[in-house]
């Protein structure tokens, strides 16, 4: 039996979203999509690989951004990013598997949602953070569960659904062996997204700051031409959460180590997001502790063509120079800065390109390579040191002072429990709060309070178990005087944090009704079986 796409688009949908069906012993595999997805007889693709587009190889490199599918002898192999960013989402049900790039418009294909109640989605997003052996890939519905994928690709053929490891990048033996490597795969992801057989050629954006990560990834990409790149001149606020209120904040701005790479360098505002922000709920939908609204002024704007946003995300574990032992290859991460973006990048029709995880799972060697002697020259044995990307931006032109002095960073840290900031949405979500008995009216009234609470709790660091005597002398003497009642010392834990697990069970099933909406519209065209899911349900039946 050869397999095929069938495949239909929907107007409405978010321009970067699929989902694909398929089911034993039907030859066509349905495929409904967005307008920018790029879609060929034996492969689909929303995003771009290092690799000829024209041959549509996705499943055979260490190197993509964004997900696919291609059709592979009798079978289908579903392909997902490199990076720990991006995921798709599938059933389990070999007899109808259902998969699909966005956690809701798969469920609303399902014809299910996540429960409101549940309180274990945030420590199901937070397991990404245990890399790609160990995160937790159920996840809850109504009706059962789905399965997210991270960083494998999903066949389904005549033995069913199985797992498929991507190929592992070389291994690296010194620092000019990785920074070749990492040129020859940037230069092939570039030409596979400006490839003239897509009918959009993409473009390409990225982000600079006065940060190691941003800089080395520019100064490797530059060699390529980007289209723009952008700056936040201002870091984030020190030691608080935002709270609506902003005081002096060291400069971030990285116009001059554009200027140094030939870059042109355009500002934007980390907090624009509070004069303007449309569909913030595409942002909860995506984390339920979501610090990239940063980033909101770069993707407002609804997208005329696709594009790549390159960020330098992960680079704190590929280059970090302080851990005692090398990092593992399986992708662990320390934070949750960038996870943030996979259902509103899908909405707004751009594709994340986390350039650090570019060869990262041969982690060790470049740990090796870190400390190795011939990395002494760009070493400065500092709180904030990473050799690589510091060698690899000197090379390129930029001078040692400009960049990598001072630890910084533009995330927006919410304070939990988290709410949404527009009004309406805040408005919305209290309200079903309310309605399904999630919380009381005293409780909703003391919100602030829980999240200056927290606020405190967080950044006087409790997992140290209060043991800066000076700082809080009281706290510390309750808690040395518990170690030694009770054998554990006094840890105060953040109050109310299961809300955080309802607004994205919220703005999950939000974002789903708006799917239902259009795959209903669709299937009741005054058409009849003209329409495009009449014509996925029709190759499904051959």
């Amino acid at each position: 039996m050869s397999l095929q796409f069938a495949y239909s688009l929907i107007e409405n949908f978010s321009p970067l979203a699929w989902v694909a069906t398929c089911q034993p012993d039907r030859e066509a595999v349905a495929v409904l999509h967005g307008r920018f997805v790029e879609t060929h007889p034996h492969f689909f693709v929303e995003g771009a690989w290092a690799g000829d587009f024209a041959e549509g190889r996705i499943q055979n490199t260490d190197t993509v951004f964004g997900s696919g599918g291609v059709l592979v002898d009798e079978a289908v192999t579903f392909v997902s990013c490199t990076a720990t960013t991006d995921f798709i989402y599938h059933s389990d049900d070999a007899k109808r598997f259902v998969i699909s790039n966005s956690l809701p418009l798969l469920l609303a294909r399902l014809d299910d949602a996540l429960k409101p109640a549940c309180e274990d989605y945030s420590r199901i997003n937070l397991s990404i953070l245990d890399g790609i052996h160990d995160f937790i890939s159920e996840i809850p519905t109504r009706k059962g569960n789905v399965r997210r994928v991270m960083h494998s690709n999903v066949q389904f053929g005549p033995d069913g659904i199985t797992l498929v490891e991507k190929p592992l990048p070389p291994g690296f033996r010194q620092f000019g062996e990785y920074r070749d490597f990492m040129l020859n795969r940037i230069g092939a992801l570039f030409a596979n997204a400006r490839h003239p057989a897509r009918r959009r050629e993409m473009r390409i954006y990225s982000t600079q700051s006065k940060g190691y990560d941003s800089t080395a990834v520019n100064a490797l990409a530059a060699t390529y031409g980007i289209d723009k790149v952008f700056t936040s001149p201002a870091s984030k606020e020190n030691r608080s959460f935002y709270l609506g209120t902003v005081g002096d904040q060291p400069s971030d701005d990285g116009t001059s180590i554009c200027a140094a790479l030939g870059l042109h360098c355009t500002p934007i505002d980390r907090l624009a997001f509070k004069n303007q922000l449309t569909n913030e709920h595409y942002y909860w939908a995506s984390l339920d502790n979501n610090q990239d609204l940063n980033l909101n002024a770069i993707h407002e704007q609804e997208a005329v063509t696709p594009f790549l946003l390159l960020t330098g995300f992960f680079g704190d574990v590929v280059y970090g120079d302080k851990a005692k032992e090398p990092v593992d290859s399986y992708l662990q991460r320390t934070d949750q800065s960038g996870l943030g973006l996979g259902e509103l990048r899908v909405h707004s029709g751009f594709v994340q390109a986390a350039v650090p995880y570019i060869g990262a799972r041969q982690c060790p060697d470049l740990f090796r390579i870190t400390h190795s002697d011939e990395m002494a020259p760009w070493r400065l044995n500092n709180n904030y040191d990473r050799p690589i990307p510091r060698r690899i931006a000197e090379e390129a032109g930029v001078p040692r002072e400009m960049f990598g002095q001072v630890k910084l960073a533009s995330i927006v840290h919410l304070p939990t429990p988290n709410v949404p900031v527009t009004p309406e949405l805040r408005a919305e979500f209290i309200r079903h709060l309310r309605k399904n008995h999630l919380l009381g009216r005293v409780g909703i009234w003391l919100l602030p309070l829980a999240q200056r609470l927290n606020n405190w709790i967080y950044w006087n660091n409790p997992s140290r178990y209060f043991s800066n005597r000076r700082k809080h002398p009281l706290l510390w003497y309750v808690s040395y005087a518990r170690a030694r009642f009770f054998g554990q010392p006094l840890r105060i834990r953040m109050v109310w944090t299961r809300l955080d697990s309802f607004l994205y069970a919220f703005c999950v099933n939000k974002v789903r009704e708006e799917y239902a909406a259009h795959l209903d519209r669709s299937a009741r065209n005054d058409s009849g079986s003209t329409t495009p899911i009449a014509h996925a349900a029709a190759a499904l039946e051959k």
